[in-house]
């Protein structure tokens, strides 16, 4: 009966072992999310990336900006394209035009959520 007991214990210490990471690196997962966009008015490239949790960049032609004035900047454009999962890539567009890039050329945004699911707005204007 000591014998069985021992092995229930040590079962059970090596099923927390194993099986503890892997349901807090699933929950992990589940949080995680990207966004790239850019932007090119005038032939000038403006580019705003995240990567959860924390990591932010924003570059202006050549210029590269990381931390908190790019955590800064990917709010200003989110505040603009009030980005939805199920929005059309006009009203982006219609939001870029409206507010800073009258001249828009081009968009292209990715967005992954915190499933996996990518979604994609591209647009280009064809003058």
């Amino acid at each position: 009966m000591n014998r069985w007991y021992s092995l229930s214990v040590v079962a059970f210490l090596l099923f927390g072992v194993f099986a503890g990471p892997v349901s807090a690196a699933g929950t992990e997962l589940m949080s995680l999310f990207s966004i790239r966009i850019t932007v090119v008015e005038k032939g000038i490239e403006y580019q705003w990336e995240f990567d959860s949790p924390s990591q932010y960049e924003f570059e202006h032609g050549n210029h590269v900006v990381k931390g908190k004035e790019a955590k800064k900047k990917m709010e200003q454009v989110l505040d603009i394209l009030k980005l939805d999962e199920q929005e059309d890539v006009t009203n982006y567009v219609k939001r870029l035009k409206e507010s800073q890039y009258p001249n828009l050329e081009r968009i292209d945004i990715r967005f992954m959520n915190g499933e996996g699911k990518l979604f994609t707005w591209v647009w280009q204007d064809h003058k």
